[in-house]
C-alpha cells in the first residue's frame, strides 16, 4: 500500500472526510494524548467509522482500515485497543514500539480479542512505529531476528527521536535527513527488506508545497520505501503518484514470480544479471497483487 493517511480520532470532519481521501489505508489515530472525556468520544467514533466502512463492496476506491494506538507503558492502550477491535479493523499501528517484547504483548492482546469477538486468528496486523527514543532506537537491531509474524510493515518516528535527542532540525543541508535520524531511517529499512515486508516513510508535514512534497516522496520510493505517511488528505495525490510502480519494475516483478514458479524449491536464482534471493519473492508479489 502506498499511501496511509492518519485521521485524529476527535477531528469530526477530517473522520467525515477520510473515506474520500484516496488514501490505500486510512488510519484512526487513538495514540494522540487526549483529555479524557475527549478520549471517549474519540474512541467511539473510531470504532463507529471502523465499522461503517467493513463493508466496501459498492465503493468505488477501497481502502485498508486501520487504527492506531499510544504506546504499551500509557495507562490507555488496553482500552482503546479494546474500542479500536470491536471495529475488526485489519490492523493496529503501535505508536512507539520499544522492542520485540512490545510486539509480543500486543499480539497476546490481540489473540484474545480474536477470540472473543469470533474474528480468524492471527487476522489483525500490526505496523509498529520504531525509533522514537534513543533507546529504542538502538535496540532496532533486535527486530530483524525477532519480528512477530503478525508484522505487516515497519514504520518510525523522525519527531519522536528529533525531540528526544534535543536535536534542532530533522533535515540536513540539501533536504537529507540529519545523521541519527538517517541511521535510524535506513535500518528500519534495511530490516523491513530484511524480513520481507513493507517500509513506511515517515511524514512531511507541509500540506501545500505539492512540489517539494513530490520530491520527498520520490526520494523515499528510490531509496525503497513502498509507502508514505501522510497527514493530510492533500498529501495523497501526491503520495501516489511517487510510489506507482514503473513499467519496468511491473516487468522484472512479473520476471522474478514466474522464475520461481518454476523453480518453488529455490532458495535464490539468477534472473538476468543479479542474484534474487526468495525473500524478495514476497515484495514481488505484494507488487503485483496491488497492480
Amino acid at each position: 500500500m502506498r499511501s496511509w493517511i492518519l485521521i485524529p480520532a476527535e477531528n469530526d470532519k477530517a473522520i467525515g472526510a477520510a473515506a474520500g481521501t484516496g488514501a490505500d489505508a486510512v488510519v484512526i489515530d487513538l495514540a494522540r494524548p487526549l483529555p479524557p472525556g475527549l478520549k471517549a468520544a474519540a474512541r467511539v467514533a473510531c470504532m463507529e467509522w471502523l465499522r461503517a466502512y467493513r463493508d466496501q463492496r459498492q465503493s468505488e476506491h477501497k481502502f485498508a482500515r486501520w487504527a492506531r494506538i499510544p504506546a504499551l507503558d500509557t495507562a490507555t492502550w488496553r482500552e482503546d485497543l479494546a474500542t479500536a477491535m470491536a471495529g475488526s479493523p485489519h490492523g493496529i499501528v503501535l505508536s512507539q514500539c520499544h522492542g520485540p517484547e512490545d510486539l509480543r504483548q500486543l499480539a497476546t492482546a490481540l489473540d484474545a480479542i480474536e477470540d472473543e469477538n469470533g474474528l480468524a486468528a492471527g487476522v489483525t496486523r500490526i505496523v509498529p512505529q520504531l525509533g522514537s527514543t534513543p533507546a529504542s532506537a538502538l535496540a532496532l537491531p533486535r527486530f530483524a531476528d525477532d519480528l512477530h509474524p503478525r508484522v505487516a510493515a515497519l514504520t518510525w518516528d523522525a519527531v519522536g527521536l528529533a525531540h528526544a535527542i534535543g536535536a534542532r532540525r530533522l533535515r540536513g543541508p540539501g533536504g537529507r535527513w540529519s545523521d541519527p535520524l538517517a541511521h535510524v531511517r535506513a535500518q528500519v529499512l534495511l530490516i523491513a527488506h530484511a524480513r520481507g515486508i513493507d517500509a513506511i516513510e515517515h511524514p512531511v508535514r507541509q500540506a501545500n508545497d505539492a512540489d517539494a512534497g513530490l520530491r520527498i516522496a520520490e526520494a523515499a520510493r528510490a531509496d525503497g520505501f513502498s509507502g508514505m505517511v501522510a497527514v493530510h488528505p492533500a498529501q495523497v495525490a501526491w503520495i501516489n503518484h511517487a510510489f506507482a510502480p514503473l513499467e519496468r519494475e511491473m516487468a522484472e516483478a512479473r520476471n522474478i514470480a514466474a522464475a520461481f514458479a518454476e523453480h518453488p524449491e529455490a532458495k535464490f536464482l539468477t534472473i538476468g544479471d543479479r542474484r534474487v534471493e526468495r525473500i524478495e519473492l514476497q515484495r514481488v508479489l505484494r507488487l503485483l497483487g496491488e497492480n
